[in-house]
C-alpha cells in the first residue's frame, strides 16, 4: 500500500515537471523571439535533454529532490532580433538624416547671413550722407561766423587806433590852418561807428559763434548801419582835405608810431568793412539749405541792407554833386 502511494506521487510529480518544462520551453521560445534567445547549440542540446527526461523511466523521490534542488540556469544575454535591428537601423538612419539636414542647412544659414538683407540699404546710405553733408555745412557756417567775429575785432581795434593816436593831432598848436576845425570833415562820424561796434555789434556777433544762423538778425535789428551811408558821403571831402593839407602833417605821426599804413588807409576801413559784410553774408547763404526758408530770407534781407547802405552813400554824393552844379537843367 505504501509502495503504491509512492508510485502515484512520483507519477504525479513527473506530470507536473513535464508541464513545467513545456511552459518554460514556450516562454524561452517567446523570449528568444524578442531578444534572440540563447544560441542554437544550447537550445538544441536542451531539447533532447527535455525529451529524454520526459521519456525516462520513473525515478524515486530522492532523484526528484536532487533535480529540483539544482540551481537555475542564468538568464540569457539579450541580443537584437532582426526586427529590433531594423527598428534601430531606421532610428539611426533618421538621426543621420537629421544630421545631414542640419549640416546641409548650415550653408543656407551662412548664405542668409551674407545675403543683401543684412547689408545697409540705399536709404541708410542716403541718411548717413545727408547727415554728413549737414554737419559739413554746419562746420562751414561756423567757420564763416568765426571769420566775421575775428575781422570785427580787428576792425574795432583799428577804429580805436585812429581815435587814440590821430584825434589828438587835431589839437596841436602847429596844426595847419586849413585843417583847423575840420575834425568832422577829416574823420567823419568815426566816433559814432566805434561806439556802435564796440558796445553792441561785436558782442552780438560773439554770441552767435555757436549759432551761425542768428547773425543776420544782428544786422537787421540795428538802424546804426545808416551811419555808413553818411560816412561814405563824407569820404570824398576827407580825401581831398588830406591830399591838399594833411598828408605831410599826419606823416610825422605815422613815422613816430612806426606804422606802415598812413591815415588815409585807416579811414578807408569803414567802407571796406561794409563790403566785407556783404561777402560774408553771401558765404553764409551758400551754406544754408533750401529747406531753411526763414534763415535764407533773413540772410537775404541782411545782405540787401548792407548793399543798400553802400549804394545810398553814393546816391548822397550824387545828390550833392547835382546840388552844387551850376549847369541849368531847365
Amino acid at each position: 500500500m505504501e509502495a503504491a502511494l509512492k508510485t502515484r506521487d512520483s507519477a504525479h510529480r513527473r506530470r507536473s515537471d513535464s508541464a513545467t518544462s513545456r511552459s518554460s520551453i514556450s516562454s524561452r521560445k517567446s523570449l528568444s523571439g524578442l531578444w534572440g534567445g540563447r544560441d542554437t547549440s544550447s537550445s538544441s542540446s536542451r531539447l533532447p535533454e527535455e525529451k529524454t527526461k520526459a521519456s525516462s523511466p520513473p525515478c524515486d523521490a530522492s532523484s526528484v529532490l536532487s533535480i529540483t534542488s539544482t540551481p537555475a540556469a542564468s538568464p540569457p544575454t539579450p541580443q537584437h532580433t532582426p526586427l529590433l535591428r531594423r527598428l534601430f537601423r531606421s532610428s539611426s538612419s533618421d538621426e543621420s538624416s537629421d544630421r545631414v539636414d542640419i549640416t546641409s542647412s548650415s550653408p543656407r544659414l551662412h548664405r542668409l547671413d551674407s545675403s543683401p538683407c543684412f547689408t545697409p540699404s540705399s536709404s541708410s546710405f542716403s541718411i548717413s550722407s545727408s547727415s554728413s553733408s549737414f554737419s559739413c555745412r554746419r562746420h562751414k557756417l561756423r567757420h564763416v561766423v568765426e571769420e566775421m567775429v575775428n575781422t570785427e575785432r580787428e576792425y574795432v581795434r583799428s577804429l580805436r587806433y585812429i581815435i587814440h593816436h590821430y584825434f589828438p593831432e587835431m589839437d596841436r598848436a602847429d596844426l595847419p590852418q586849413d585843417l583847423r576845425g575840420k575834425r568832422t570833415v577829416v574823420f567823419g562820424n568815426l566816433e559814432k561807428l566805434l561806439d556802435f561796434h564796440s558796445q553792441f555789434f561785436l558782442k552780438e556777433l560773439e554770441a552767435c559763434s555757436k549759432h551761425p544762423l542768428r547773425v543776420p538778425h544782428c544786422f537787421l535789428r540795428h538802424e546804426q548801419f545808416g551811419l555808413y551811408a553818411l560816412y561814405s558821403k563824407n569820404k570824398p571831402k576827407s580825401d581831398a582835405l588830406l591830399a591838399n593839407h594833411g598828408h605831410s602833417f599826419f606823416r610825422r605821426k605815422q613815422l613816430e608810431l612806426g606804422d606802415k599804413m598812413d591815415l588815409s588807409s585807416y579811414l578807408l576801413k569803414p567802407v571796406q568793412r561794409m563790403s566785407k559784410y556783404a561777402l560774408l553774408l553771401t558765404d553764409l547763404m551758400k551754406e544754408v539749405g533750401v529747406a531753411q526758408e526763414a534763415e535764407l530770407t533773413a540772410l537775404q534781407s541782411a545782405t540787401n541792407m548792407v548793399k543798400f547802405q553802400l549804394r545810398h552813400g553814393n546816391d548822397l554824393l550824387a545828390m550833392d554833386a547835382i546840388r552844387d552844379c551850376d549847369v541849368s537843367v531847365a
